[in-house]
């Protein structure tokens, strides 16, 4: 079983003074780091020009995480969720009649992993382009 949640950010801290924070507290409890991760999402929406006219296009979702470096996942707005190798970035660029990636939505988490007792933790920076938007834990 796996939760991700979304940390607040500690009253007049940054991002990254808050995620130190956490991570002094994970290491004081006897956490141990095991690493790093990190996890990319690209958004992607249906071509223009195959929506109808009025209808918002959908959603499609391209994550890769560096748990599974040889896979790639796509979720589909409100639809199935895919998983393929780490080459179904480039079948994207070949479906870009259908699919435009809209480039402005790329986020990532990276961050390090650690180990505690029987639970792993993973405490991560969540960027969108160059900025830092929050903190996320999973457990």
């Amino acid at each position: 079983c796996r939760s991700v949640s979304q940390v607040p950010v500690a009253e007049g801290k940054s991002v990254q003074q808050t995620v130190e924070l956490l991570a002094r507290r994970l290491e004081a409890l006897g956490a141990d780091k095991q690493g790093t991760f990190g996890v990319d999402c690209e958004t992607y929406h249906t071509a223009a020009a195959l929506g109808t006219q009025g209808q918002t296009g959908k959603l499609m979702y391209v994550m890769h995480n560096s748990e599974y470096p040889l896979s790639c996942f796509a979720l589909f707005e409100n639809g199935p969720c895919l998983v393929a190798d780490a080459n179904f970035d480039t079948l994207m660029v070949k479906l870009k009649g259908f699919f435009q990636n809209a480039k402005a939505n790329k986020i990532e988490s990276r961050g390090t992993r650690y180990q505690y007792c029987d639970f792993l933790v993973k405490l991560g920076t969540v960027t969108m382009g160059p900025s830092a938007r929050g903190i996320s834990v999973e457990v």
